[in-house]
């Protein structure tokens, strides 16, 4: 009996799944990651992280309201980044846990073809902004820091992260939300919208970041 001949379609399908397969599965463990790569939180839906979703977010695509900085390497990696706690230093291990209980994701991006000696003055210069206290308001000063302003920083004599106009609007409506109204009325100004700054999703977008996938562990 001669043997069944298979469709044309199905085979193409089969073809787009086993390429498709890698794609899907990607990521990166902890004990890859390398000095200077970038580790991007996803936002939650709620207060502040909703709020930022809300504004800076793009449909369709992964919204992160937390970017850290990755010192050292394997089971001694850090992170050096920006939170409410100040500037300060946390094991990768601890990090990961945290947002992990949080039901948060993290991914990982690395600065495409970058000369390891920017990557070495990013880290030099994060260090020498630890210490420094959270930045609430999220208007850029010589004082306080917070998460992408802390990374802006840190590469800011390379040229790395331009600051942009900071949008509360959300982008769909072009109305700003009535929480950042609040949230800023309750420091006493106005939302600063159009004031040069910096955020997480922005700064993913960035051409100069390569996605490696979400961190494994």
């Amino acid at each position: 009996m001669l043997p069944e001949v298979v469709p044309m379609r199905w085979i193409v399908l089969l073809a787009a799944w086993l390429l498709a397969g890698p794609a899907l599965a990607q990521g990166v463990t902890a004990l890859q990651l390398q000095p200077g790569d970038l580790l991007f939180v996803t936002a939650s839906q709620n207060g502040l992280s909703g709020a930022i979703d809300d504004a800076t977010a793009r449909a369709g695509q992964v919204s992160y309201d937390h970017v850290a900085l990755v010192a050292g390497s394997g089971e001694q990696a850090q992170v050096l980044h920006a939170d409410q706690l100040g500037s300060r230093e946390q094991p990768l291990a601890v990090f990961l846990r945290e947002a992990g209980e949080k039901q948060r994701q993290v991914d990982a991006y690395r600065l495409r073809d970058a000369d390891p000696q920017v990557i070495a003055d990013g880290l030099d210069q994060a260090r020498r902004l630890l210490g420094k206290p959270y930045n609430a308001t999220y208007v850029p000063d010589e004082d306080s820091l917070y998460c992408s302003d802390f990374i802006e920083r840190a590469f800011r004599a390379h040229g790395i992260f331009a600051l942009q106009p900071m949008n509360f609007r959300n982008p769909r409506t072009g109305v700003i939300a009535d929480w950042w109204v609040q949230f800023y009325a309750g420091h006493g100004m106005d939302v600063p919208q159009d004031v040069p700054g910096s955020n997480p999703n922005d700064m993913a977008r960035d051409p100069d970041l390569q996605p490696l996938g979400q961190v494994l562990h």
